[in-house]
C-alpha cells in the first residue's frame, strides 16, 4: 500500500472478568434509549451521546463491572449564586508576525522569503469515521473506513479550494506573492514574498498569523542522565493499562524519522507507515528525495520506542504501549559546513504530517516540536482542526523555560494537551521546560510526565551525521519535554482505548478529562505543573460523561458511593474552545451527600478544571458540581471524569 508498511491484526480485548465480585458497590442505572447507547462504533461519524453518566468499577484496571445510566432530568437548573472572581487577566496582544520573521524585517524588509500565512477559517473539520481498531488496516471494514474518510476530506477540500481561490488572486495582485502550496486542514498558505508585504498583508482582519515556513528551531530535547522505560512507566502507573491488551488503533508521530531497523521495531515491529512530510510530497509518500530515516537529530527513534517499543531488550526498555505507531519525518536531514545536523523545523511539513496523519485516522498524534508560534499560528490551528476531526492531540512544551510565556506551537494551542517534564528518578521539576501562560492566560503544561530515561537510539548522537553507520543496538538518555511527550501520549493512548472498550466513548475531548484527572495537582494550578504528574487510576470506582453548560448554568451530577473503604475523592473537567472565540469560565466543586462543598476548582483563564476531596469519602449520594460561572458563547460543552480511590 505505502513504503515500508507492516501491517499487524490486533486482538480483540476480552473483558471475562466476573462482575458479581464487586457489583453491589457500584451504583446500577437504568437502561438507556438505544440513539444514547451508541454503541455501533466501527464506521460511525458522530460524537459519543450527552448527558450519559458512565460508571466502572477497577481493579487493576480492568473493567470488573460497567454500567450507563441517563443524566436525571432536574440535574440542571439555574440558581443565583455569588460571582465574586477578579477580573480576568488581560489577554496579551502578540503581533500576527512570528517574532523570528519580525527580525528579519527589521534588518532586510526587501528581502524574499517562503512564508506560511494562516487566515480566519468559516470552515470546521468533520468527525471522520471511526475504523474498526480491533483489526489490521487491510481488513475490508477498515478499507471501507478509509473509502469513506477520502470521499469526506475530497468534499471537504473542494470547499477549501473555493473558499482559498480569492485569497490566492489577493496574495498576487496587492501583495506580489507567489502561493507555493495550499493546504486543507488550515486555511493557510505557503507563500513566496516579500517581506516588506508580509506587515501589510498582516493588516488585514482575516489574518490570523504571518510566519517564515523554516522556524528556526530544533527538536525539543535536552541532555541528562538517569534510568530506564520502565521506570517512567511506574511512575505513570500505566502498566495495568498495557496488561490488557489495550493494542487497537494507530498513532501518528510527528518526529524526525526513526531508525527502523532497531530492535526495538523489529520482531514484533509495531511500526507501520513511514512518511517524509519534507520531501514526499503533499501526501508524505512521493519524491526522489524521499527518506523517512531518522539519521539527523537522534530524535524520532527514541520517541517511538518510549510510545511503543517491543521487549527485545528486555521489559526495561518496553514502550508504554504495544499500538501501531505511523512515523511522519517533519524536521529535514541537512548538515552544517562542520557536518552536523541543521535541519529545523518545517512549518509545510508540520502541517502537511497533521493532514497526513488525520487522513489515515491516526486517532492519537503526537507533536515532538517547540515552534515559536502562537496559538493562532498555522501549526497550533492545525493541531486544533485536527482534534475536530476525531484525533487525540499530544505536544511537548518545548524546553525554552524557565521564564514565563515561553509555551511553545503546538503546545499552546487550545484543543491540544502540552506536556511538561520532571526528572523520573528525583521527581524534581526540570528547570529547562517552557511555561505559560499562553497568550490568553490559559495555563500550560496541561500535564507533566517523567523525562531523562535511557531508550532507543539511531547510535550516532544528537546532531550527527547518521545517513550512514549506526546501530540497531544502541541506547541513549533522552531528556527534555521531548523525553516526557512520548510517554503522555502513550497513556492517552491506552486511556482512549479503554474507555473506547468500556463506554464507546470516542471523542478526544473525553480523553483529555481522563488525562487531566490523572494528574496529582487539584486547583490552584500554576504554569508550572498545570494539572500535575500522571499517574492513571487502576482501582477504585470511576465515573465520565459530557455535558452542555450554559451561562449561569448549574449542573449537579449524582454520583453514588458505597461500601468499601473508599478515599481521595477525584473529579476533573476538560472542554474545548477555538483560538478565536471568547473564552468561557466553568467551575467544578464536590458536594458531600450532607449538602457540603468538599473542595472546588475556580480558575479563571484555564479550559480545564480539578479538585480534589482528600481522605475517607462519606457513603451516599454525592454530587459533581458544573457551573457556567461566565458562557459568553452561550452553551459549551463540557467533559468530566471522577475516581474514588479504594484502600
Amino acid at each position: 500500500m505505502t513504503r515500508g508498511m507492516n501491517t499487524r491484526r490486533l486482538s480483540r480485548l476480552a473483558l471475562s472478568v466476573s462482575a458479581a465480585m464487586m457489583a453491589p458497590l457500584l451504583m446500577i442505572g437504568t437502561t438507556l434509549p438505544a440513539a444514547a447507547q451508541n454503541r455501533s462504533l466501527v464506521l460511525r461519524e458522530s460524537a459519543d451521546a450527552a448527558d450519559v453518566i458512565h460508571g466502572a468499577l477497577l481493579s487493576d484496571g480492568k473493567t470488573v463491572t460497567y454500567t450507563a445510566r441517563q443524566m436525571p432530568a432536574d440535574a440542571s437548573t439555574r440558581v443565583d449564586f455569588k460571582k465574586d472572581k477578579p477580573e480576568p487577566p488581560r489577554e496579551q496582544v502578540r503581533d500576527k508576525l512570528n517574532p523570528r520573521l519580525q527580525r528579519l524585517l527589521a534588518k532586510d524588509p526587501g528581502a524574499t522569503a517562503l512564508l506560511v500565512v494562516n487566515f480566519r477559517d468559516s470552515l470546521t473539520m468533520p468527525l471522520l469515521p471511526e475504523p474498526d481498531t480491533d483489526q489490521g488496516r487491510d481488513a475490508e471494514v477498515n478499507q471501507a473506513a478509509m473509502k469513506r474518510a477520502d470521499a469526506m476530506l475530497g468534499e471537504f477540500r473542494a470547499r477549501r479550494d473555493v473558499q482559498q481561490r480569492e485569497l490566492v488572486s489577493l496574495l498576487g495582485d496587492r501583495y506580489g506573492g507567489k502561493v507555493r502550496e495550499r493546504f486543507w486542514l488550515v486555511n493557510a498558505m505557503a507563500v513566496e514574498m516579500q517581506l516588506g508585504m508580509a506587515k501589510e498583508l498582516a493588516a488585514l482582519d482575516d489574518v490570523l498569523s504571518i510566519e517564515l515556513d523554516d522556524t528556526g528551531t530544533i527538536p525539543p530535547q535536552n541532555a541528562n542522565n538517569n534510568d530506564d522505560v520502565q521506570d517512567g512507566r511506574a511512575r505513570m502507573v500505566s502498566d495495568p493499562y498495557f496488561g490488557l491488551g489495550l493494542t487497537g488503533g494507530w498513532i501518528g508521530l510527528l518526529d524526525t524519522g526513526a531508525r527502523f531497523s532497531h530492535n526495538l521495531f523489529n520482531s514484533p515491529s509495531h511500526i507501520d507507515f513511514r512518511f517524509d512530510c519534507v520531501n514526499g510530497g503533499a501526501n508524505c509518500n512521493s519524491g526522489s528525495a524521499f527518506n523517512p530515516n531518522d539519521d539527523c537529530w537522534d530524535h524520532g527513534t527514541s520517541s517511538a520506542a518510549i510510545i511503543t517499543g517491543n521487549s527485545r531488550s528486555g521489559d526495561a526498555f518496553r514502550g508504554v504501549t504495544g499500538i501501531t505507531l505511523d512515523s511522519f519525518k517533519v524536521y529535514p536531514t541537512t548538515f552544517d559546513s562542520s557536518n552536523q545536523c541543521s535541519g529545523n523545523l518545517s512549518v509545510s511539513a508540520s502541517v502537511r504530517g497533521f493532514q497526513r496523519a488525520v487522513a489515515v485516522l491516526d486517532r492519537v498524534i503526537v507533536a515532538e516540536m517547540q515552534a515559536g508560534g502562537s496559538h493562532t499560528g498555522t501549526i497550533s490551528v492545525a493541531a486544533d482542526n485536527a482534534f475536530d476531526a476525531g484525533a487525540v492531540i499530544i505536544a511537548a512544551n518545548g524546553n525554552n523555560g524557565s521564564a514565563a510565556s515561553t509555551v511553545n506551537e503546538p503546545a499552546i494551542a487550545h484543543k491540544v494537551i502540552g506536556v511538561g517534564n520532571f526528572d523520573v528518578q528525583t521527581g524534581n521539576q526540570v528547570d529547562s521546560q517552557s511555561r505559560g501562560p499562553a497568550p490568553d492566560n490559559r495555563i500550560k503544561p496541561d500535564i507533566q510526565a517523567p523525562t531523562n530515561t535511557e531508550t532507543a537510539g539511531n547510535g550516532c548522537g544528537w546532531r550527527q551525521n547518521c545517513t550512514s553507520g549506526g546501530s540497531d543496538t544502541a541506547f541513549r538518555v533522552f531528556g527534555g519535554t521531548s523525553g516526557a511527550t512520548p510517554y503522555a501520549a502513550g497513556a492517552a493512548a491506552l486511556l482512549r482505548n479503554w474507555l473506547r472498550g468500556t463506554s464507546f466513548s470516542i471523542d478526544p475531548g473525553q480523553v483529555y478529562a481522563q488525562l487531566i484527572l490523572s494528574g496529582q495537582q487539584p486547583y490552584p494550578f500554576n504554569n508550572t505543573s498545570g494539572a500535575g504528574k500522571i499517574n492513571l487510576p487502576t482501582n477504585g470506582w470511576a465515573w465520565w460523561g459530557k455535558v452542555t453548560i450554559t451561562n449561569g448554568g448549574t449542573i449537579d451530577i449524582p454520583i453514588e458511593v458505597s461500601g468499601g473503604s473508599p478515599n481521595n475523592f477525584d473529579a476533573a473537567l476538560w472542554w474545548p474552545e477555538t483560538a478565536t472565540q471568547a473564552h468561557n469560565d466553568v467551575d467544578l466543586s464536590l458536594i458531600d451527600p450532607s449538602g457540603v462543598v468538599r473542595a472546588s476548582s475556580l480558575s479563571i483563564p484555564s479550559v480545564f478544571e480539578r479538585v480534589r476531596a482528600a481522605g475517607a469519602v462519606k457513603s451516599g449520594p454525592w454530587k459533581l458540581r458544573v457551573r457556567g460561572y461566565n458562557v459568553p458563547t452561550g452553551g459549551q460543552t463540557v467533559y468530566w471524569a471522577a475516581h474514588v480511590r479504594l484502600n
